[in-house]
């Protein structure tokens, strides 16, 4: 990976495209979206990866995200909650889907990265959905 670093943004020349950042959403995407991003993606894929290993059909996951942060250490992020939405014929028993969320954070490496340093919460619900 490389960055250059402009008056109004970072430029970051990556593997699949280029990306622009920036803290001012008018030149970039805000680094915050991108940790953020970061996160649902490793997490999102793994679990799609192990639905598919354990035979599950499903439609579609939906994440939601919510953080809190804290304005008197630099903004930081300090807890960090995604509730992870399977739409699928049929529902997955509550005790599963915790089993599921605990796989997830157990094998997400952005998880792994920050979870001494934000608290990590990861839910998983599973909505019944016909595909209408």
């Amino acid at each position: 990976m490389r960055f250059i670093v402009d008056s109004e943004k970072v430029n970051g020349e990556l593997t699949f495209n280029s990306i622009s950042i920036s803290p001012n959403e008018r030149y970039g995407y805000r680094p915050y979206e991108l940790f953020i991003s970061s996160i649902v993606g490793c997490s999102g894929s793994l679990l799609r990866n192990i639905l598919k290993k354990q035979r599950y059909t499903f439609d579609l996951i939906e994440m939601e995200v919510t953080t809190e942060r804290n304005p008197l250490y630099a903004n930081r992020i300090e807890k960090l909650s995604i509730i992870s939405k399977i739409k699928c014929n049929g529902l997955i028993e509550t005790k599963h889907a915790e089993k599921l969320a605990n796989l997830v954070i157990k094998n997400c490496g952005m998880i792994q990265s920050i979870n001494q340093s934000i608290e990590i919460s990861f839910a998983i619900q599973s909505v019944e959905w016909n595909g209408i």
